[in-house]
């Protein structure tokens, strides 16, 4: 680390801290309107200044997940909120950022963990083979009575979408990318790439939309099988 990047951390590290003695000043259970209002502008003076500080962690280890984008803003509200919470717990010993950036490990990793309770497949972004709803998967998911789950009997239950729900759930500002058309086009074997080039939209868009709403899928269509 040069000189001029050791000052710059320094003086950043300068400035949270006084941002930091500000808060504290100030009790989150205060009586006092101005004191709760004090400590609201001290502490998003702080979390704006550590968002454009350009230190907080990229958490490259995580960056292969198709999800990654959502993962990290999920992952950094919660630190952010947990900052707020514990700001007295902040020891001034240690650099701010240091303190941050372990928060932020820790709550992305938390993420990651909860994501891969609901079953979500989490796959490099390029990985152009992503093995979703396949019919072996569905009839694992379904009762044993219903191991044997046709085709067409799945295409049929998605066209006619009886309340609507995969037609109404589309990517944002995007309705032809709706659950229905990207399940349609998966059924005919279509791989990622050609579904966004169809549906006009980014290439990790359709699979990282899908790969979240994944359990609300499978609950949906066992409805009606």
């Amino acid at each position: 680390m040069n000189h001029d990047s050791q000052d710059r951390d320094y003086a950043l590290n300068e400035e949270l801290q006084q941002l930091v003695k500000e808060a504290k000043r100030y009790s989150a259970t205060s009586e006092s309107p101005t004191d709760r209002a004090k400590r609201r502008i001290a502490l998003n003076k702080l979390i704006s200044t550590i968002q454009c500080s350009g230190r907080l962690s990229k958490q490259t280890q995580w960056s292969g997940l198709s999800n990654y984008e959502d993962y990290y803003n999920e992952a950094l509200q919660q630190t952010f909120l947990e900052i707020c919470q514990k700001i007295h717990q902040y020891n001034p010993q240690y650099p701010m950022m240091a303190w941050v950036n372990q928060i932020f490990n820790w709550r992305f990793k938390d993420v990651v963990k909860k994501e891969q309770k609901k079953g979500i497949t989490l796959l490099p972004k390029n990985q152009e083979n992503l093995h979703v709803l396949s019919l072996h998967d569905l009839n694992r998911e379904l009762p044993i009575e219903h191991e044997i789950f046709q085709e067409e009997q799945l295409k049929e239950i998605i066209q006619n979408d009886p309340e609507n729900f995969l037609v109404n759930e589309y990517i944002q500002e995007h309705p032809q990318a709706s659950l229905k058309a990207i399940l349609l086009l998966r059924l005919e074997g279509r791989k990622w790439k050609k579904i966004s080039e169809e549906l006009g939209i980014p290439p990790t868009t359709a699979s990282s939309f899908y790969q979240r709403r994944l359990h609300k899928i499978i609950t949906y269509l066992k409805k009606y099988i």
